[in-house]
């Protein structure tokens, strides 16, 4: 599980730093793009903050084995909300990228590993 949690850790401060510090960055991979200050801010906000903080979440799981079971809930949430967003997007748009199969990929497995983690530590606590 720690192998898991540390890649989760690193996953969402790697992206969340990178793109507080550059959300221009979003454009070249995803096709989005701030059209005004307040546009930047809002990628910094919800792609570059959010994401640190669902980092520093799994970090304190990392620290902190009591908290485990509910970043995996955190994460499998987080995760699940952001794939089904992205499902309809697909959907409404007719056509995927390798980005969003991507990205896909990473949210959908994360769900299931998080579900299998959780499940698992919940069964250890009975």
């Amino acid at each position: 599980m720690a192998i898991f949690l540390v890649y989760l850790m690193l996953s969402w401060f790697g992206i969340g730093a990178w793109l507080i510090y550059d959300p221009s960055a979003l454009e070249s991979y995803a096709g989005v793009a701030a059209l005004t200050p307040t546009g930047e801010a809002e990628l910094r906000a919800m792609y570059g903050g959010m994401e640190l903080a669902i980092g520093g979440a799994v970090l304190l799981a990392l620290l902190r084995p009591r908290w485990r079971c509910h970043v995996l809930f955190l994460n499998g949430v987080v995760a699940g909300g952001i794939a089904g967003g992205r499902l309809v997007g697909v959907a409404l748009a007719g056509t995927m990228s390798v980005y969003t199969a991507s990205a896909l990929a990473f949210e959908l497995s994360t769900v299931v590993i998080c579900w299998l983690l959780a499940r698992g530590l919940k069964r250890s606590e009975e």
